[in-house]
């Protein structure tokens, strides 16, 4: 039998560590097979993140067992998953559960490298790995405790603002969950471009915004947000946001388009929500790129884009045209009424141009040689891809 359960412990160890990543892939399967909740996460959170914190673990553990220091910093990648975790909507006890059968396969996997002769190192290790799974739920719950709180604030938030974009009294509201109100605000509309994500990856979306929100302005930022966007409420002491906001997002993998009217008393902002709401989706439906717009950026689509019969009535003069005649329009209207270039874009002769463009004029009545005719036409484009 070993005379030192320490060094015996170490040699239990170091035969655990080139298995760390075959590991760390069947503890990972079990807990999605055996943990209800797990098996339903996105792919990439399980075999990417989930599997991250569990190579780390075991790794720290090791290191631990073989005389290595063992420090709070150690234990910051526990910290920062079990906040997102929070933030996934994964319950703490659920996670907890995960810690604990991750450990119980680490137990497994010493027992098997143990020689006879090394039970007293073996016992070291179960001791050491009481005290490290110690250590280790208690960093994952307080993390996960403090990001439920923020999550409270975050919900006190968004209650304030949904008083405010609904027109319901606010101050009270304001003061139940001690929010300050602010005298105006800019309202941003962030419509986010849909793709199928789901629902763990839409509120990782959500949480971006947020986040980008709160760093433009210094402070937490009222938002009520759906699955595909929804508004922020800035104020006015505020500086305006700017461009590089939806940049950011998009580096963040965050696709948008951003409507911003100004609320100047909060009376108003209802109405300047229902602005910055159709902005956004006048300059995504018009193709515009992702961006930040107001309503002067966008201010012919706008107007074009208002329902009512004659908006109707304009998108449908183009009706009578078929297909190559409305590719025709739009790759003219694109390149700047020059036929030339139209001819390249659509690749026909320049003269094929001029005959589909002729042929345009006499079905609708308006000749695209005219000023007004160009204006009739490029007006009849817009209302037509806005939807009429």
């Amino acid at each position: 039998m070993d005379d030192d359960p320490a060094l015996s412990a170490a040699r239990i160890a170091a035969r655990c560590e080139p298995q760390v990543n075959r590991l760390t892939r069947q503890i990972v399967a079990e807990q999605a097979s055996a943990i209800p909740g797990l098996a339903v996460l996105p792919a990439r959170l399980r075999d990417v993140e989930m599997a991250a914190s569990v190579r780390h673990g075991f790794r720290l553990f090791l290191r631990f067992a073989q005389g290595g220091d063992a420090a709070d910093r150690d234990l910051r990648v526990f910290r920062e998953r079990a906040a997102q975790r929070m933030t996934d909507g994964v319950p703490l006890a659920t996670l907890l559960s995960a810690y604990l059968l991750a450990y119980r396969s680490m137990w497994r996997a010493l027992c098997a490298a143990a020689l006879p002769g090394e039970e007293y190192g073996l016992r070291l290790l179960g001791e050491l790995m009481f005290q490290t799974l110690e250590w280790v739920t208690g960093a994952v719950s307080e993390a996960y405790l403090g990001q439920a709180a923020l999550a409270g604030r975050g919900e006190a938030l968004r209650a304030v603002a949904g008083a405010l974009l609904t027109g319901q009294a606010a101050d009270d509201v304001a003061a139940r969950h001690g929010v300050s109100l602010e005298p105006g605000y800019r309202v941003l509309h962030l419509a986010i471009s849909p793709d199928g994500a789901s629902p763990v990856e839409v509120r990782r979306r959500l949480r971006t915004v947020q986040a980008a929100l709160d760093r433009r302005a210094g402070e937490p930022v009222m938002t009520r947000f759906g699955p595909e966007g929804g508004h922020a409420l800035l104020p006015l002491r505020l500086p305006s946001p700017d461009d590089r906001l939806p940049r950011r997002l998009a580096e963040a993998e965050v696709r948008v388009h951003i409507g911003l009217s100004v609320a100047e008393r909060r009376a108003d902002v209802p109405a300047a929500a229902g602005q910055a709401t159709r902005i956004a989706e006048v300059a995504r439906a018009a193709g515009r790129p992702e961006g930040l717009y107001e309503l002067g950026d966008v201010l012919l689509d706008y107007h074009l884009s208002a329902p009512g019969a004659s908006g109707a009535r304009l998108a449908g003069l183009l009706d009578v045209l078929d297909s190559s005649l409305l590719e025709t329009l739009d790759a003219y209207f694109a390149a700047d009424f020059d036929r030339r270039a139209t001819a390249r874009a659509l690749n026909v002769h320049p003269n094929t141009v001029d005959n589909r463009l002729a042929r345009v004029s006499a079905l609708i009545g308006a000749d695209l040689r005219a000023s007004r005719g160009i204006l009739l036409v490029g007006a009849a484009l817009t209302a037509r891809r806005l939807g009429g």
